[in-house]
């Protein structure tokens, strides 16, 4: 390891959301000489992305102050952290410890967190315009600030997926007066990848009865733009042609690492401590990292949810404190799945990993009546391995509690 510059180490994060937050906030805790640099492609400091698609603002001049709140981290906002905003990361040399910036500058780091997420995974150029409609996704502030503003026009919108984005989205939308179809041509309804056909099919029933059309298999491929754009036009000159939201899953953000020997093929493969081996200090947090399944031994997974960034991204900055000499990690990641959602109404929360079940089985309530309360639970083995409830109100907490409860102590 080369000398650490007047004997505080520096420390690159690449990627300014939360998961590059709370890990320099645990850096800082167990090493408060440390100097940190934060490098984001965005202009804007953190802030509550989940918020971008489950909230709706009042008809305003200053929707663009307000559509997002900065994320503040005690403990990480003092002077021993500089904000890189704007700057994107080209490449890394992981063997000589250098970032290479959009800037021409190269940055020298005694440590580092990749923290970089994810992108849209789009179909026709993503911000493009296919001739037919004005084509966006829905992931930083710009995209939501430029969505919102169309969708308080009430102006018909179609959306192709059917996903946590897709759904909140179309909840939104109708919430604004919008008319909404939606287009799913991979399965038969909302959420199906999780929590199974018999749910979805119940979720597609959900939307129907609130106004939103609902188009799936064969019927929604037909409905699809085929053509990309030969010539993208600036969004200014696009507003008169139907917007057209594709949430058709996302893209890990890995290419400036490419030439260091990492496996790359979902994110960054990294430990139950979050290090990206053979690099000890080197770690990655958040939506990019692809670390060992507490709950499935010998899988790797990749979680996209507010509450995994939090969590690996503290622990990943323990990992990168302790490699440079400062405290001792002894806890692994045991992040324990648990998301939630509200769509039309509807509350839906999940547990545990319906994905890994064989089978499934309605505890309380009718998939028919979901508003009524509907309790599930998901079985691998004959063993419970998930839950899923949905609900209006609160009928059936109590024994949906005690459902997670019983998956966490497994």
């Amino acid at each position: 390891m080369p000398p650490v510059a007047e004997g505080r180490p520096l420390i690159g994060i690449v990627g300014s959301g939360i998961a590059g937050l709370r890990a320099a906030k645990a850096i800082l805790t167990c090493n408060a000489d440390a100097r940190i640099v934060v490098f984001g492609d965005e202009t804007h400091r953190t802030y509550n992305r989940p918020g971008l698609t489950k909230k709706r603002y009042p008809l305003s001049d200053a929707l663009d102050m307000t559509i997002a709140d900065d994320v503040k981290v005690g403990g990480a906002e003092n002077d021993a952290l500089t904000w890189r905003l704007g700057t994107r990361v080209e490449s890394a040399d992981l063997r000589d410890r250098v970032l290479h910036l959009s800037t021409g500058e190269d940055f020298q780091y005694d440590g580092l967190v990749i923290a970089a997420g994810v992108r849209p995974r789009t179909s026709v150029g993503g911000d493009g315009a296919c001739g037919l409609h004005t084509h966006r996704t829905l992931r930083g502030l710009g995209d939501a600030r430029y969505i919102h503003h169309r969708l308080q026009a009430s102006e018909k919108v179609t959306i192709v997926g059917a996903g946590f984005v897709a759904c909140e989205v179309a909840s939104l939308a109708r919430e604004y007066g919008c008319e909404v179809l939606m287009l799913e041509p991979l399965r038969r309804g909302p959420f199906e990848s999780i929590l199974g056909e018999p749910v979805s099919l119940a979720l597609g029933r959900w939307l129907v009865q609130h106004g939103i059309t609902l188009l799936t298999g064969d019927s929604a491929r037909e409905l699809l733009c085929d053509a990309k754009p030969s010539h993208p036009e600036p969004l200014s000159d696009r507003s008169d042609r139907p917007l057209l939201i594709e949430a058709i899953g996302s893209v890990p953000n890995v290419e400036w690492l490419e030439g260091n020997g990492l496996d790359l093929s979902d994110g960054v493969r990294v430990d139950e401590y979050m290090r990206v081996s053979p690099w000890a200090n080197v770690c990655a947090a958040g939506d990019i990292a692809r670390y060992p399944d507490p709950w499935a031994a010998g899988d790797f997974t990749r979680m996209e949810f507010w509450k995994n960034a939090i969590d690996t991204g503290a622990l990943a900055g323990r990992s990168l404190a302790s490699s440079l000499g400062h405290g001792s990690v002894t806890s692994r990641i045991g992040y324990f799945p648990s998301m939630s959602t509200e769509v039309l109404g509807l509350r839906i929360q999940i547990s545990g990993n319906p994905r890994k079940s064989d089978a499934m089985e309605i505890v309380c309530g009718d998939l028919d009546q979901p508003d009524q309360g509907v309790l599930v639970a998901y079985l691998r083995d004959g063993t419970m391995v998930g839950a899923a409830y949905m609900d209006k109100g609160a009928r059936f907490n109590s024994a949906y509690i005690k459902l997670v409860k019983s998956l966490r102590e497994r």
